[in-house]
Formats: C-alpha cells, sequence, structure tokens
C-alpha cells in the first residue's frame, strides 16, 4: 500500500475488515516497538509523521498488526513484555531488567494478583527504560518501554477493570491445558 492509506482503510478496504466480523480494538501500526492505537485513531495516516502525531514512536517496519474487542489487553501486552524479555541479550542493565520487570508485573496482572500501582510502576519502567544515551549498547530497551507506555495511557480503564475485578487471563487456561 502506499504511504498515507490510514488503518482504518488498510483494514476495512484492503483486509476485509477485523476477523469473524467483530469490532477492532485497537492495533500495532509498524511492529512491536511502535507503541498502539486505539480504534478510535484509526484515521491516522501510515506515514512518517502520522503514527508519531497519534502517541506512537513511528512508523516503524510498518507491520500493521490488529486486536479485536475479544482480545484482552491485558494478553496483548504481557505477550509484548514476554517478547521483549527474551529479545534482550542481557548485557545492558536498563534493558535486562527493565524487560524482565515488565514481564513479571504484566504477568502478575493476568494472573489475577494485580494492583493499581503495578500501572504506576509500569509506566515508570517503560518511561525510563532506555532513554539515558550511552546506557546500552542497542535501541532495545526504548523499543520495549513504548508499547507499555502506550497501552497503559490509551487502555488504562481495561487494565483497571481487570485489575480491581481480580480477573485472571483466560490465555492462562489455554496455557495450562499443554
Amino acid at each position: 500500500m502506499p504511504l498515507g492509506v490510514t488503518v482504518r482503510e488498510l483494514v476495512d478496504n484492503h483486509a476485509n475488515g477485523v476477523w469473524k466480523g467483530r469490532k477492532a480494538k485497537g492495533c500495532i501500526p509498524g511492529g512491536l516497538s511502535m507503541g498502539f492505537l486505539t480504534e478510535a485513531e484509526f484515521n491516522t495516516p501510515l506515514d512518517f509523521s502520522g503514527p508519531g502525531k497519534a502517541g506512537c514512536l513511528g512508523l516503524g517496519t510498518a507491520a500493521v498488526i490488529v486486536f479485536d474487542e475479544a482480545t484482552s489487553i491485558v494478553d496483548v501486552l504481557y505477550n509484548t513484555c514476554r517478547f521483549f524479555a527474551h529479545e534482550s541479550c542481557g548485557q545492558c542493565t536498563p534493558c535486562r531488567e527493565g524487560t524482565a520487570w515488565m514481564m513479571k508485573i504484566t504477568d502478575r496482572i493476568r494472573r489475577g494478583q494485580g494492583r493499581l500501582e503495578d500501572l504506576k510502576i509500569l509506566e515508570e519502567v517503560g518511561n525510563a527504560i532506555g532513554i539515558m544515551p550511552g546506557t546500552t549498547i542497542c535501541g532495545l530497551a526504548d523499543g520495549a518501554g513504548w508499547p507499555v507506555k502506550t497501552a497503559i495511557k490509551k487502555f488504562r480503564p481495561e487494565f483497571e477493570e481487570f485489575i480491581r475485578g481480580g480477573h485472571k487471563s483466560n490465555e492462562l487456561a489455554l496455557v495450562g491445558a499443554h
């Protein structure tokens, strides 16, 4: 697709809509490290400045991932944090420790043991990881923080409801079945 197509155009006109006719909840507009867009931000153009104006890091790889209303943002963020913790080579303290802590905290939330203050901790780690030039060898730490910051900022009510309700992720049942 040409630069400038909106997420909505991409999903509705070129991808035949959301899977099983469900409603979109949000998307990752350009690879995990770019952050998240809500469905309300789907009119964002996929070009070099559009995602940035909507609070994302940028266009990145332009690999758009859409998740629907039946998908828990808690699961999406846990899988994102798990990916970055796995990808960390462990050489740099901010990345090694930051990605591991973000994964542990999101795992605690998805297991129904989350606390509202966990959201503040996730924001703090997401804001602090990788922002000091020269403290990490590569950009993984900064990339790992961006999706955490945007998920908490843009989907906070869903996280709070999940924590207050003491919910457990449906994904846990699937993991335990193997």
